[in-house]
């Protein structure tokens, strides 16, 4: 494993939207290393609070009421990386493997892995974690999906990754792609 800190604020957190109900956020960002696990140590964050719970039977459709969709990008947007990926784990486990809900949920989590993966410094982890959503992404090219414009989302995010044609990590901070929700 690289270097283990902690994740940094984001720049410019304050004009950030907030999409879903539910602002609160946890206690910190976790990093592997750095901070007690947070649903399996004691001292983690999330330790028996249970999960917000995801409908058994979800849409895409449903997107601006499907609070742990939501509360996953607002999560994303504001660098809690890990805590995003186990909101949207919850969607992601409702529907099977191939279906298009799935395949785009799966996506964005492994998006959230990337950058915790970029901010540890696993440059070769975060690249394959990069390729894995662009292959589970692509089907939704050309399309707004769950109210992200998905080729803006992915060419950000192409834009934010071109050091790793350099052999670099990018670094967490303004330049960082947001999800916007429209």
């Amino acid at each position: 494993m690289g270097s283990v800190f902690p994740i940094p604020e984001p720049p410019d957190q304050t004009h950030l939207p907030w999409y879903a109900s539910n602002r609160s956020l946890p206690a910190y960002r976790f990093v592997p290393g750095l901070y007690p696990h947070p649903t399996r140590d004691p001292k983690g964050h999330s330790y028996n609070t249970g999960r917000l719970s995801s409908p058994l039977n979800w849409s895409p459709e449903q997107w601006e009421t499907l609070e742990i969709y939501l509360q996953g990008v607002d999560l994303f947007n504001r660098f809690y990386f890990w805590e995003a990926h186990e909101s949207w784990e919850g969607l992601w486990i409702r529907h099977a493997p191939e279906a298009e809900p799935a395949q785009f949920i799966q996506g964005l989590i492994q998006i959230t892995a990337m950058l915790l993966k970029l901010h540890i410094r696993e440059r070769n982890s975060a690249e394959k974690l990069w390729k894995a959503a662009s292959v589970q992404l692509k089907p939704f090219h050309g399309k707004k999906w769950m109210g992200i414009e998905v080729n803006r989302f992915l060419k950000e995010m192409t834009v934010y990754l071109l050091p790793f044609g350099r052999g670099e990590c990018p670094i967490l901070g303004l330049e960082t792609p947001r999800i916007q929700l429209d």
